[in-house]
């Protein structure tokens, strides 16, 4: 029976080349070590363009800031992981777009509900990757063939409901009575991002005992770092409907 694998298109595309095998050997330690760097990096490059626009007001790079570093952070993205000789470079070039356009949208938020909830989404993302990693090294949640469907069909339901809602604010049908099932899409998204990371401990696991070349703990790492990102970006949108909520 074929396995049903993660949908993160980098450890996916990995996870089919298991048995590439080199005398030099992924380790869990190259993957942590790339994962922290590309982490501090992103870190950095947020809190840079964070406070930039805290201070000024404005969103420092315009317009190539909220369009351009996305897409290039995109593309950086799929490089990586269709040429792992070239993953150290576009993996800390995704790093730093992508921390650069967070930043941005972390501002954006504090301007609107106050200093507290990117600290609070940080620290949320945080204890959430801890849990998750703790439940999957303790074996309370088994990546099964089942399981990842699951998380499958439950990622391709939020996608479908998160295009409906976007034509509806486009096409300015989305109402105040419709916030209820916004959060709702708000909170699975949250659920279903963190449970991924669970799937993306599972493939990292796999690929690395596996025998899968040192050259790809880049690739691996960047692929973790796709769904923190993603969670984040889901928590802060969890927390700006609470925050809103109480004015």
């Amino acid at each position: 029976m074929m396995r049903f694998r993660s949908v993160n298109p980098v450890l996916k595309r990995m996870s089919d080349n298991t048995g590439y095998v080199n005398e030099y050997a992924a380790t869990y330690k190259g993957v942590i070590t790339k994962t922290a760097l590309l982490l501090l990096i992103m870190i950095v490059m947020g809190s840079l363009s964070m406070f930039t626009m805290v201070e000024t007001g404005q969103i420092t790079g315009g317009i190539f800031v909220l369009i351009g570093a996305p897409i290039l952070a995109f593309i950086s993205l799929m490089i990586a992981m269709r040429k792992p000789d070239l993953a150290p470079i576009f993996s800390l070039a995704y790093a730093m777009l992508q921390g650069t356009f967070l930043g941005v949208i972390s501002g954006i938020y504090t301007v609107m509900v106050g200093d507290e909830i990117v600290g609070t989404a940080l620290l949320a993302t945080g204890g959430v990757f801890v849990s998750m990693l703790l439940l999957y090294r303790s074996g309370v949640v088994r990546v099964t063939n089942t399981f990842r469907k699951v998380m499958y069909t439950a990622l391709l339901g939020l996608l479908f409901s998160s295009i409906v809602m976007i034509g509806l604010m486009l096409f300015g049908a989305f109402s105040p009575n419709m916030m209820g099932l916004y959060t709702v899409i708000v909170v699975v998204s949250v659920i279903v991002a963190s449970l991924y990371l669970i799937i993306d401990f599972d493939n990292i696991t796999n690929m690395v005992e596996a025998g899968a070349d040192r050259q790809l703990e880049w690739v691996f790492s960047l692929g973790l770092m796709v769904t923190v990102v993603w969670l984040y970006v889901e928590l802060l949108r969890l927390l700006f409907i609470i925050s809103s909520s109480r004015k």
